[in-house]
């Protein structure tokens, strides 16, 4: 098949990244919002810890319906169409999150607003690598998806002066105007056309096709991969700035650890997807599991010194995020053109599954009284499934060298 990136000049390719990460940017502000504002939620309106497990959760479960519902919609009516249509969903709900009243409409609005959030990343990722250089895919895209830990770092950088002087609101309605003021940007320099005319030459099958015998036994390890390292990966994102509290850190230091586990999230993917233009991919991705999963344990038990506790999660972040952001590259490079988007959006939605389960569980594991250290190492274990899973994913799919 024809790659898609012969029809645009390196100008266009680069513009076709440089936006599509800044989607990915803001897709990470609007979902990681929540984790950084929790604890000035449950103050102003006096919610148990326990209560902000669902508020976690809502935002994946909209994001989840958005991967499987929305992002496969790409690819028949165009990837910018999509991309527009979901900067205005997630951006228009998030600003008005700014306005809840309360607890039931905070739950509906992060759910809604998930939706947008969802189907804009499988798109974009799309996007990014039927325009990239053929041995610079697993590169570029990484690039672009570095943005998710971008959006949590500019988050995370945004809480530090907003939240004492203006309050949680603050940073909802910057989530909501931003997407807003990208649409017109995304509709007049993303090339719509050269997408379109490659999938309309492609037959349809969806689901079906995913799992036929060319691809499922992939298709099936790279869930189960985007499962267990997303369940992670949120758990991570959400409730590092809780649990700095309580291994007895100030609520400062906790916005300065989720900094510090998001700048690690943007090293990691870009030094992942450079070992892979030299190595088998599956390998890199593979042994970045194993090493997530060391670091993991390491957070559980670096609670004595807040040097340790964000050394240890910037490590947590920089193998975490970096081996789920190398994975959409392996799923990008898994799918011809006319089933990406589905590919990607249906391998984002089974992560987003076991996403729903990082948070609630964190939860869970506050309620019940186990040590800090035992769940940081039981979620670590959990990460040598996703290593198992990438190592055995058939020689085709190495992120490099596809015919898409």
């Amino acid at each position: 098949m024809m790659n898609a990136s012969v029809d645009g000049a390196p100008a266009v390719a680069a513009r076709v990244l440089g936006l599509c990460l800044l989607v990915i940017v803001l897709d990470g502000f609007d979902m990681l919002v929540i984790a950084l504002t929790a604890p000035a939620i449950a103050a102003d309106w006096g919610l148990p810890a326990a209560r902000l497990g669902p508020l976690f959760a809502a935002g994946i479960v909209g994001m989840i319906g958005g991967s499987v519902l929305i992002a496969p919609l790409g690819d028949r009516w165009g990837r910018v169409r999509l991309l527009m249509l979901c900067c205005a969903l997630f951006g228009v709900f998030a600003g008005i999150t700014a306005l809840a009243s309360g607890y039931g409409a905070l739950l509906a609005l992060r759910l809604l607003t998930g939706l947008g959030l969802g189907g804009a990343v499988p798109n974009a990722t799309a996007l990014i690598a039927e325009h990239a250089p053929s041995r610079q895919r697993p590169l570029w895209v990484s690039i672009g998806l570095v943005g998710f830990a971008l959006g949590g770092m500019l988050c995370a950088a945004l809480a530090v002066p907003l939240l004492p002087r203006f309050g949680w609101r603050a940073l909802y309605l910057v989530g909501g105007v931003l997407p807003l003021l990208l649409i017109p940007l995304l509709g007049r320099y993303l090339p719509p056309t050269a997408v379109v005319r490659v999938t309309l030459a492609e037959p349809r099958g969806g689901l079906r096709r995913l799992l036929e015998p060319r691809f499922g036994a992939d298709t099936r390890r790279l869930w189960l991969g985007f499962f267990v390292n997303m369940m992670v990966m949120f758990f991570l994102a959400n409730w590092v700035p809780f649990l700095a509290g309580q291994a007895g850190f100030s609520a400062h230091q906790g916005s300065l650890a989720a900094l510090a586990l998001n700048l690690g999230g943007v090293v990691g993917p870009l030094l992942l997807a450079a070992l892979c233009r030299s190595f088998d991919a599956r390998r890199v991705i593979g042994s970045a599991f194993v090493l997530a999963a060391l670091s993991l344990a390491a957070v559980g038990y670096a609670t004595g010194s807040f040097a340790a506790y964000v050394t240890a999660a910037a490590l947590a972040g920089f193998f975490v995020f970096g081996a789920q952001i190398a994975l959409h590259a392996l799923a990008a490079a898994a799918y011809p053109t006319a089933l990406r988007a589905t590919g990607i959006g249906w391998a984002l939605g089974c992560g987003r599954v076991g996403s729903v389960f990082g948070p609630l569980a964190g939860g869970a594991l506050l309620r019940s009284g186990v040590p800090l250290q035992q769940y940081f190492v039981g979620f670590g274990m959990a990460l040598l499934l996703a290593a198992a899973a990438t190592f055995t994913l058939s020689a085709r799919v190495t992120g490099a060298d596809q015919d898409i």
